[in-house]
């Protein structure tokens, strides 16, 4: 077991490495707890199958497992479970981030990227693609692209992304929003 972590410990560095610095240490300690429950669990016993449960638009998914209201997005815009988990960490329930920056050129164009993967992320952990300005705006100043005076402006501005919403309301990702948050996911998990 130990020459397995030990071919493995390379790319659980870099995979944390892609977390933001301060969610670093809980990344390292979510993944080791996986990895040990992986490799050392007993394969005498097979786990016992799960009964089949179709989850309803906007229930929430099991534990590693994507909603099937996500399933169309991730289809039509080739996102594979390898690209998914390169961005985002663990699938369902209490997803979080792993991009340790945020595609753009300015302020403007990250805030409005960074908008589009909170909403994908709140699709994996409840199907529906929101995104609440609250946890924009403090993103947005976790990931250097918060300009209080623009910040209304930017979302106008690229309202095509968003379904049409009240003033002050979350947003929510339109067709086109939802093709360029493929866009997006795809160029962090290739790198770029």
């Amino acid at each position: 077991m130990l020459d397995k972590l030990k071919a493995d410990f390379d790319e659980i560095i870099e995979l944390v490495n892609k977390t933001p610095v301060p969610l670093q240490e809980m990344a390292f300690k979510m993944i080791l707890e996986q990895w040990f429950s992986a490799n050392t669990a007993p394969k005498l016993i097979p786990p016992p199958a799960a009964p089949p449960a179709s989850l309803a638009p906007g229930a929430p998914a099991a534990p590693g497992s994507v909603p099937d209201a996500v399933k169309p997005f991730l289809t039509a815009n080739a996102i594979t479970s390898d690209i998914l988990e390169k961005v985002f960490h663990p699938i369902g329930p209490g997803v979080q981030l792993l991009a340790s920056s945020i595609p753009g050129n300015g302020k403007a164009s990250k805030l409005v990227s960074l908008s589009l993967l909170l909403s994908v992320k709140q699709a994996l952990e409840s199907g529906s693609f929101t995104c609440t300005l609250k946890e924009l705006r403090e993103l947005a100043v976790h990931y250097d692209c918060y300009d209080s005076t623009n910040f209304s402006k930017t979302l106008k501005a690229n309202k095509n992304y968003y379904n049409p919403r009240e003033k002050g309301a979350d947003l929510e990702l339109s067709g086109p929003g939802r093709r360029k948050a493929g866009e997006i996911i795809k160029s962090i998990a290739a790198g770029e």
